[in-house]
């Protein structure tokens, strides 16, 4: 059985805002590659032979403290992307960001990291299933495609939807899960010939049909 070790990645490492002049970005109290350790890595994980990159998404409040964590590429497996959120959530912590009065504010903080095999080698990214949908008229409010993650049981259907990153609106959020549900195709291979992976990510785009 091959031993699983974490390997952590300071690529695309980036702090995002909300919109508006800012003084003071979010600052990282610790180095982020020490978040995540090996030790971390689940035994069910290991045993399985389970690997793969997560990248994410952490909304930080205006302690500096994380209070939502999403997944933006996903592991393949839905047992180390929640283990990887609540990981981040735990040992994450943050200078805040801060407007120009001096004011903590709420902001975003994005990066990536990789359960890897021992033998060193990069897990392969799982690619984005991307779905359109047409509708008769876009509500007030939608700002962009839905990201959804979608977990498949063992029969291979989809059994669990989460929306990831908004569309701006609910209902259309909504819409899209459900039409992930329907449509997601089954998957047929893990990374680098693992085992087969049981998540994927899914952009949901709506279109709005053009007037007969």
């Amino acid at each position: 059985m091959a031993w699983i070790m974490l390997v952590a990645l300071a690529l695309g490492q980036a702090g995002e805002v909300p919109k508006g002049p800012l003084a003071t970005p979010l600052k990282p109290k610790t180095a982020p590659s020490s978040w995540v350790t090996d030790a971390d890595y689940p035994s069910s994980a290991v045993d399985k032979g389970k690997a793969g990159r997560v990248d994410f998404i952490l909304t930080v409040d205006t302690t500096g403290t994380p209070d939502g964590c999403h997944i933006t590429a996903t592991s393949g497996y839905l047992l180390l992307d929640q283990h990887s959120c609540a990981i981040l959530l735990k040992r994450a912590r943050f200078s805040p960001a801060r407007d120009p009065s001096g004011t903590p504010i709420r902001a975003t903080y994005s990066n990536k990291f990789g359960w890897a095999a021992s033998d060193g080698s990069t897990p392969g990214e799982i690619p984005r299933i991307d779905l359109i949908v047409d509708v008769a008229k876009l509500p007030a409010g939608y700002a962009r495609p839905a990201l959804t993650r979608v977990h498949f049981a063992k029969s291979g259907s989809p059994d669990a939807c989460r929306v990831e990153v908004t569309s701006g609106v609910a209902a259309i959020d909504k819409v899209a899960c459900a039409q992930v549900m329907l449509q997601a195709p089954t998957p047929t291979q893990g990374i680098k010939y693992g085992p087969i992976f049981d998540t994927r990510m899914v952009s949901v785009s709506f279109e709005q049909t053009p007037a007969k």
